[in-house]
């Protein structure tokens, strides 16, 4: 199982623990105790599935979690900047219907709002330089676009790779891309009844953002430019 796979993985394993944890706060057949009886049997064919894994392959879900993750950040931003400006957020607004082309598709059109491009005039630039500027003020990350290019990009790789790639492994792979939709569906679910239920229990509620969130990879290091002997360039991992 890949990290990318592995990070979703392991939030079903906390998830997991907190309604254990917690399962005296839920009836036995209230919609919180089956959600969480789902995830149990998802959990049980997730390990199944991933021990017949060619090691290294992507589930296309967990990347398409990935790039959801980016959009309804950026959406919800949006939203809120509506507010005093009309209009302002339907260019954001999510797909109806989140089927892999419509996600990329509406990828690539708020790529192109919001990250320069080639053949942009600098006036262009500037002002998607003062649009970005916009969502960072609510604290979206300074590269908060280059993380929506990267989750793109991660798509487009792994179809790529996927098409070049031989049988063996792919079931299992598309299985567990299958299981990690359909345990996103149900800790969406529960989501939405651990917010109504905690709301005012802060401490449950901050224990369940916890056990809910999906840790983003590090990031790579960055690379300076150093002089070489001779006058010509080269690069260098930045110091820690």
């Amino acid at each position: 199982m890949n990290d990318r796979d592995q990070r979703r993985y392991d939030r079903l394993t906390r998830v997991q623990t907190f309604g254990a944890e917690n399962s005296a706060d839920f009836a036995s057949g209230s919609k919180a105790a089956t959600l969480f009886g789902n995830l149990d049997r998802l959990v049980d064919q997730l390990d199944a599935a991933k021990a017949g894994q060619a090691p290294n392959r992507v589930s296309k879900q967990t990347l398409l979690d990935a790039l959801n993750i980016d959009l309804q950040n950026i959406a919800r931003t949006a939203r809120h900047l509506e507010l005093t400006e009309n209009g302002f957020a339907a260019p954001y607004r999510l797909p109806d219907v989140p089927t892999e082309s419509n996600i990329t598709t509406h990828t690539d059109a708020v790529l192109r709002r919001l990250e320069d491009q080639r053949g942009d005039s600098a006036a262009i630039k500037t002002a998607k330089s003062a649009l970005r500027a916009r969502f960072m003020n609510y604290e979206l990350p300074d590269d908060f676009v280059a993380n929506l290019r990267a989750d793109r990009d991660a798509i487009a790789d792994v179809n790529r790779r996927n098409q070049a790639e031989n049988q063996g492994g792919v079931e299992n792979t598309g299985l567990i891309g299958q299981l990690l939709g359909q345990a996103n569906a149900d800790v969406s679910g529960l989501n939405a009844i651990m917010y109504n239920k905690y709301t005012r229990q802060p401490e449950k509620l901050r224990a369940w953002q916890f056990a809910n969130r999906v840790e983003r990879a590090p990031q790579r290091e960055k690379k300076s430019v150093v002089n070489l002997p001779g006058g010509s360039t080269g690069s260098s991992a930045k110091a820690a």
